[in-house]
Formats: structure tokens, sequence, C-alpha cells
């Protein structure tokens, strides 16, 4: 009878050649390698790079875009290296993140299919290989998270150098949070896997995760009010929070289409936005600093979805369905000539089915390991909650796919199990 360890290398194998498939063939169909973020990242690269600052097209401190992503492609931009060449280095990472669920998987279930299932669910995500292609920053960000999470989990089940791994685990999930600020909170779910886990003992331990976790963001949040009178860690947040989540509490209440109304919204705000600038400030909104609009965004934000609470709460669950059903239709559509219509129809074949196997996979992990299920489940509940807004598409589940994935092949195994049991 064939074990664990005599199939494992055999899967590993099938999860590389499948990951080196998939984007090879993406990198090869695709040669648009910039999205509609990526010069907000290189402006402040290549400041950081020839002036030693980091500031944004207005020479003004950079407080939109935390520096983590810019840093990377600012070590793109020395020659002889290209930025280009970081496409390459995403795609190999997500390779590398496809052969490390797979290995995780079948370490932990001791089933290929669960690990098949899971690495193929990683290689064939379209969102995940799309994303890869562009410089954006969502890559590297699942690459911390993962190793955050991973890191968490050996503190969660060995007992020596727990705090060394709680120190790491927070330093990982902070700097992810200088990648991507939706990170910023990790570390509370972090520590509730913590508690749930240790329970008494897990004062200490989260003591040290958090204070790790919180070390990076706070230096740069005290950057940022020392040079731009403002002490977050991006103003960025504060405008999705209008522009975004506060709109699609608005436009869920319009009748026709919900992205269409957000779009209208948005528009609307925008206008009503500079219209209150000027009148407070007595100056022209675009003379307004990043700071004063950032307040004035939070405000105003929170004022419209205290207001409208069940409508904020629709809007949400209609955001969340885009990220978990979207499944990177427009990467389907790119590379295939297929119309955007069938390509969501064929995507949802695909992520529905995906979907009711990480709902089973809950169970399984939930029975199998614990802390695991804990890690898996808290991870991407929170990721997919603080990401949903009327801007969420599929590109936000991104950092989640190899939690999501590990899910799926726990839904795989138990299904497995169940069809042995029968067939018995």
């Amino acid at each position: 009878m064939l074990t664990s360890r005599s199939i494992g290398p055999r899967v590993l194998w099938i999860a590389l050649a499948l990951g080196i498939l998939t984007h090879a063939s993406y990198l090869t169909l695709d040669h648009e390698h910039y999205g509609v973020d990526t010069p907000s990242y290189l402006i402040p690269a290549d400041n950081l790079l020839h002036e030693q600052r980091f500031v944004n097209a207005l020479q003004q401190p950079e407080l939109r875009r935390t520096p983590g992503y810019p840093l990377l492609l600012a070590l793109f931009r020395v020659s002889p290296l290209r930025v280009e060449y970081l496409i390459f280095v995403q795609h190999a990472l997500c390779v590398f993140l496809i052969v490390a669920v797979a290995a995780i998987c079948i370490r932990i279930t001791g089933s290929s299919l669960a690990a098949l299932f899971a690495a193929s669910v990683l290689a064939l995500d379209l969102a995940t290989v799309r994303i890869a292609n562009l410089l954006l920053t969502e890559v590297s960000c699942t690459v911390l998270i993962a190793l955050a999470a991973w890191t968490m989990y050996r503190a969660m089940t060995k007992t020596t150098g727990r705090m060394f791994a709680c120190a790491a685990a927070g330093l990982l999930g902070g700097f992810s949070a200088m990648v991507r600020p939706v990170g910023l909170l990790y570390f509370v779910p972090l520590s509730i896997c913590l508690i749930l886990t240790l329970k008494r003992r897990a004062l200490g331990p989260a003591m040290v995760l958090i204070a790790s976790f919180l070390f990076l963001p706070l230096l740069w949040a005290a950057r940022n009010f020392a040079e731009g009178n403002y002490f977050g860690l991006s103003t960025i947040g504060a405008e999705d929070l209008l522009y975004y989540r506060a709109a699609g509490a608005l436009a869920v209440q319009q009748p026709g289409g919900y992205l269409a109304n957000v779009v209208k919204v948005r528009s609307s705000l925008i206008d009503q936005t500079c219209s209150d600038l000027e009148q407070t400030y007595q100056r022209a909104c675009s003379q307004v600093t990043e700071s004063q609009q950032a307040a004035y965004f939070t405000r105003k934000g929170m004022t419209i979805i205290r207001s409208n609470p069940v409508s904020y709460l629709r809007s949400t669950v209609l955001s969340l369905a885009y990220i978990v059903f979207g499944g990177g239709a427009e990467a389907l559509s790119r590379v295939s000539n297929l119309s955007p219509r069938v390509a969501e129809c064929i995507v949802l074949l695909c992520t529905v089915p995906e979907a009711c196997l990480a709902l089973v996979g809950c169970w399984y992990w939930y029975r199998r390991d614990r802390r695991l299920f804990y890690l898996l489940t808290l991870t991407i509940a929170y990721f997919l909650i603080i990401s949903a807004g009327a801007e969420a598409y599929s590109r936000f589940r991104v950092p989640v796919m190899p939690m999501y994935a590990l899910l799926i092949g726990g839904g795989a195994a138990l299904i497995e199990q169940s069809m042995r049991r029968v067939s018995i």
C-alpha cells in the first residue's frame, strides 16, 4: 500500500508541473504588465531611487501608498535589472505557493487526491494568474501572509521556540501591511487563534505577536505624521471608505445595476466632496492637504454608513459574492477571445463548486486539525470581509487563495473518505 511518504514526491512534481504550465502559458499569452494602480507605485519608487525621498508626483510626502511594494520596484529599477523582471519573480512565487500548498495538504491529510485538488485550484485560479502578470501588490502580500500564517501555525503546535515564532509571524504580518494596508488588523485573527489554541497560556505569545506586528506600521504612521500631519498607515483607506464603502451603501438602494449605480454615486460624491472642502477651507479643493481630505473622507463616509446600516450590509454581501465567485473572468476573456458574459459563466462553473468544497472542507479541518481550521477560516474571513467594498472583485481574494485552496483540498479529502466508507 502506498503511503503519503511514497506518493508525496509524485504529487509535488505534478503540482510543480501544473503551476509552471499555467503560469508560463498565461505569461506567453498576455503581455500587459501594467495595471490601473501600477503608476501610483512606480512614481514613489522612482523618486525613492533617484531623489532618496518617498514622495509623489507633486514632490509631496507620499501618504497614499505604503513603501513595501515601491521598495521592491525600486530594486528592480537598478541596472542591469528591469522592472519587468519582477513579473517572472511573481509567477515563480506563485508556483512555489502551489507546491507548498500541496506539500502541506499531503503532510497533514495523507491524501494525494486532496493535495492535487488544492494544488490544482491554486494553479488554475485565473485571478491569481492574472495578478501575477501585473505589477501590483497582491502576489508579494500573498507570500508574506502565507509565511506569517505558517509561522503562526508552528507557534500554535510547537512548545519550543514559541515566542520566537510569534515574533516572526508578527513581523511578517506587519510587513504585509506595509505592502497592502488592508492587512493592518490581521494581528486580531492571529491573536484569536492563539487564544483559542493556548487559552490561558496565550497572553505572553499574543503580546509578542501584537508588538512585533505593529512595529513597522507604527513607525510608518509616525513618519506620515511628521511629514504629512496624518497619523495612519495610508490615506487610501479613508478615500475608499467614502468613495466605495459609503457609495456602495447608497448605490444598493437605487434601481438598476449595482455596479452602474456605484459609478454614478461615486461621481456625485466626488463633486460633493470638492464643494464641501472648498467651502470648509476657503480654497480650491486641489489645494487642500491630503490629511485634511482624509479627515473629511472618514467623517463623511462613516456618517453615510451609520445612516444606512442595512444597505451597507447588503452592499458588503454583494461585494463578497464578486470576490468569491468572480474568479478572474477578465483573464479568461483576454487570452481566449471569449465574450465577457461567456467567460463569467465558465468561471462560475468552477467557483461555485469550489465554494461548496470549501464549506465541506471547513468541517474536515475542524475534525482533523482544529488549530489549522482556526487559522484558515479566520484568515480567510478577515481578508474577505475587510476587502468587501464596492470596488471589490476577484483580485481581492488572491492574498488568501493558498488558505482557500487548503479548505477545498480538505473538502476533497472528506468526500474521498465518505466514498471509501460507502464502497466498503
